[in-house]
């Protein structure tokens, strides 16, 4: 009885053997830390993900604009800069030609039922909607 178990037991280890052997060759691939996971991978998807995830809002907008002026010539990024900037926020344009003609600053229109006002307080001038 006791031989027959003793080898049996041996049968184990062999397959114990053979798994780990089967394993072995694991830990010989050069890895700097113990994680398992594919990192190129993950960020992958992540990258994907941003893509394809859609901003709602006011933040929609804010990229939408930033997309636009990332791939705009410089005409186009001279006049969003001047039109947003001399309209006080009131104004975004993409025309050049047109907009280094206009005068935002004498043509401001304030929303309906306010007026714009300097640092001070003072009233300034403002086309009529």
């Amino acid at each position: 009885g006791s031989g027959g178990s003793k080898n049996g037991e041996e049968k184990d280890e062999g397959g114990g053997a053979g798994a780990g052997g089967s394993a072995a060759p694991e830990p010989t691939k050069a890895r700097p830390y113990a994680s398992h996971r594919n990192w190129s991978a993950i960020e992958r998807d992540l990258k994907r993900q941003e893509e394809e995830e859609k901003p709602e809002g006011d933040e929609a907008l804010n990229k939408l604009f930033r997309d636009i002026y990332g791939k705009a010539d410089e005409d186009t990024r001279r006049a969003m800069v001047k039109s947003f900037q001399t309209s006080g926020g009131t104004v975004l344009s993409t025309n050049w030609s047109e907009v280094s003609k206009k005068d935002y600053e004498k043509e401001r229109q304030a929303p309906k039922g306010m007026e714009w006002k300097d640092r001070e307080g003072n009233r300034l001038p403002q086309k009529d909607s």
